[in-house]
């Protein structure tokens, strides 16, 4: 461990490896029967988000999508090969809250299987598409310990309906469920000017400057772990853009050009871990 900063809580660098035509909400994305035909990005993306983390000696946890598991299993291995953890982002990037019970857990079984059958070892790590559980969606963590899950990472604690679900922890904590306690790694939150917001991920990473989020993540990091999540397309800023109104566009595909040096910025603030990793340690304490 880096000496000068035990003193911090661990960080979590974690990839929702999807394409980028994998975004939902918006009429432009192509439907499930097209994605075959579609040229394909991920690779690109995936390969310079890995140097980086190679360069900085950082093992991650990459939320596989199960489709491009499929399409490109070698990614998935190759993955693995360099030490990274393998995890489940579902099959086919399906909003959770527009999903039956059912649907949900023969998704969330049936991507677990296939990245074990290709990794070869056990996935206990679930995300899902657009952090979308809602109060339709009681039976969440029910369902996803049925699917075989030990740890999810869907929560959001600013949102309202995330707080309605459940008691939404900032920090990881255990949730206890009828059938079960799953653990949950929270997308990490922020106080900015009276607003909770994410700045270690999606669109408020591209929108904020640097030494706001440096600012905001070291504050984070006293108190506890840091949770930073992003996709392949964010490291590629040639892939091709999806038509979405104008809002959408913007918090799609706004500042693209300052993700990299901003990912250098926060691997050099604390030692990271991937979830597993921290998941087996609080088992042990």
């Amino acid at each position: 461990m880096n000496e000068s900063l035990k003193h911090r809580k661990p960080g979590f660098f974690t990839i929702d490896v999807e394409d980028y035509y994998h975004i939902i909400g918006v009429s432009g994305t192509p439907p499930i029967s097209q994605w075959d035909s579609i040229p394909s990005r991920v690779e690109y993306g995936l390969h310079k988000l890995l140097d980086l983390l190679e360069l900085h000696n950082v093992k991650a946890t990459l939320f596989f999508l199960g489709y491009i598991a499929k399409r490109f299993p070698h990614l998935v291995t190759e993955a693995q090969a360099m030490g990274h953890e393998i995890a489940s982002h579902g099959m086919y990037h399906l909003e959770v809250r527009l999903q039956t019970s059912e649907q949900f857990y023969q998704d969330a079984r049936d991507s677990r299987l296939l990245l074990e059958d290709l990794s070869g070892v056990e996935v206990r790590g679930w995300r899902s598409a657009g952090f979308s559980m809602s109060q339709r969606t009681p039976w969440f963590f029910e369902k996803l310990l049925a699917a075989g899950y030990s740890y999810d990472s869907s929560v959001v604690p600013s949102r309202l309906g995330h707080h309605r679900l459940f008691v939404a922890d900032s920090a990881p904590s255990r949730i206890g469920t009828g059938t079960g306690r799953i653990y949950e790694f929270p997308i990490s939150v922020v106080n900015f000017m009276g607003i909770q917001v994410s700045m270690f991920g999606g669109c408020y990473l591209r929108f904020f400057p640097q030494k706001a989020i440096v600012t905001m993540a070291d504050k984070t990091l006293k108190q506890r772990p840091l949770m930073i999540y992003i996709h392949p397309r964010e490291l590629d800023q040639e892939h091709p853009r999806i038509k979405m109104n104008l809002v959408r566009r913007y918090k799609s595909y706004i500042n693209l050009s300052t993700v990299p040096t901003k990912l250098e910025t926060l691997l050099g603030l604390t030692n990271f871990l991937t979830l597993g990793e921290y998941y087996d340690q609080q088992k042990q304490s």
